[in-house]
């Protein structure tokens, strides 16, 4: 005879974003059935680095979503406790040319307005905070608040905390179906059982159109690959995270920015690095439309190592030990989809982060808890709704 079980949350998704909804569910006192298909972070959260950074958002709501979340990750350090990697050490944006200067100035006087400082470095400032900069970088940018986190122990506190609040977790379960009846979600239907519940979270990442589909509403999340790769440690050097103009372009579409190399621009290649607390340094990124594929790919690796040498020559030096890559849900405006779903009661939405999953994790949960159990958020969330794309 097929289980059934119940709950009253249903969050879809063990990555990062279904792991914050979870916690701060729980912390709230609600009975909390989180679900996963394969295993906890076995998705992207597993397969990307750790950048909590501000100098990347888009101005506005984003970036305010950013600061929220930024302020809750402090909290979240003390509750999870050091396993999680948090530091707060800033973050380099580095530029190699003055035409980038120039957008790095305008975008620092636009960032002050919204209430993030960021200095201005010229090549000799830049120098005394990292002496191994590579000679084609002419200056940048430095954010004080910007942080790193380890996205992978991130996730497994969360749910270890969710579950000692009182959360119940089953990975290998995969949703078959969503049941709805009268306007409002009934059951949940898996390869497990069924489970009856009035409240399903979609935090299902690349996989958060097809459970739309469930339900008949369409979800326009597209898988994105990054790939990274990892080195051998070394002593620790690097205090800040690092990344380049050429990967805000890519991420924000800001034409000064973009590369202008072919591979460059086909891969979506911009440079990211971080020193991890063992040593290693995670070497980024690609931003890929290549469907489900989570193969790391000979262009992709060489090309992100070429560019990693060309601003921190010093890591030529170091053996690649690993590589790894991640599809991120990206929506079509690269912002998260947050909210409730017209005409169905009791699901709501949060996915399309497009590579902020981890950056967003706090704000996200504690947004999506507010509006599950009180019907409304303490943040204004109508700028991320599945309606702004109709």
């Amino acid at each position: 005879m097929e289980e059934i079980l119940s709950a009253e949350v249903v969050v879809i998704g063990g990555g990062v974003i279904g792991s914050a909804v979870a916690f701060y569910l729980s912390r709230e006192g609600a009975e909390v059935l989180l679900v996963e298909a394969e295993d906890i972070a076995s998705g992207a959260s597993g397969a990307c680095d750790g950048f909590l950074s501000l100098q990347t958002k888009s101005l506005g709501p984003h970036l305010h979503l950013a600061l929220e979340s930024l302020g809750l990750y402090r909290e979240l350090a003390g509750e999870l406790g050091p396993d999680i990697e948090f530091r707060q050490e800033g973050g380099l944006l580095l530029a190699t040319s003055q035409d980038q200067m120039k957008v790095l100035k305008e975008r620092a006087k636009e960032l002050a307005d919204h209430g993030v400082e960021v200095e201005l470095l010229g090549i000799s400032e830049l120098k005394s905070m990292l002496p191994e900069v590579g000679k084609e970088v002419k200056g940048g940018s430095f954010c004080a608040l910007e942080a790193q986190v380890n996205p992978l122990a991130l996730v497994l506190r969360l749910v270890e905390r969710a579950k000692e609040m009182g959360a119940r977790v089953m990975t290998g379960c995969r949703v078959e179906n969503i049941v709805v009846a009268n306007d409002r979600v009934r059951e949940v239907h898996t390869n497990s059982g069924v489970i009856r519940s009035r409240r399903v979270v979609c935090a299902a990442g690349v996989g958060s159109n097809e459970i739309g589909h469930m339900i008949i509403v369409d979800v326009p999340v597209l898988p994105q690959k990054g790939q990274i790769l990892v080195t051998e440690p070394r002593d620790q050097s690097l205090k800040p995270i690092v990344y380049a103009a050429e990967y805000l372009g890519a991420k924000t579409g800001l034409e000064a920015l973009t590369p202008g190399d072919e591979v460059a621009m086909k891969l979506g290649l911009g440079f990211t690095c971080e020193q991890t607390v063992s040593g290693n340094f995670l070497l980024g990124s690609t931003r890929e439309f290549a469907g489900f594929d989570r193969n790391t790919t000979p262009e992709g690796m060489k090309a992100i190592a070429a560019n990693a040498v060309r601003y921190l020559p010093f890591l030529g030096d170091l053996d690649v030990i690993r590589s790894f890559a991640g599809l991120r849900p990206c929506s079509p405006d690269g912002l998260p989809i947050l909210g409730t779903v017209k005409g169905v009661k009791g699901f709501f939405l949060a996915t399309g982060h497009s590579g902020d999953g981890v950056s967003l994790a706090p704000v996200t949960g504690k947004v999506l808890a507010d509006l599950v159990l009180d019907g409304k958020a303490e943040l204004d969330i109508a700028p991320f709704s599945l309606y702004r794309f109709k």
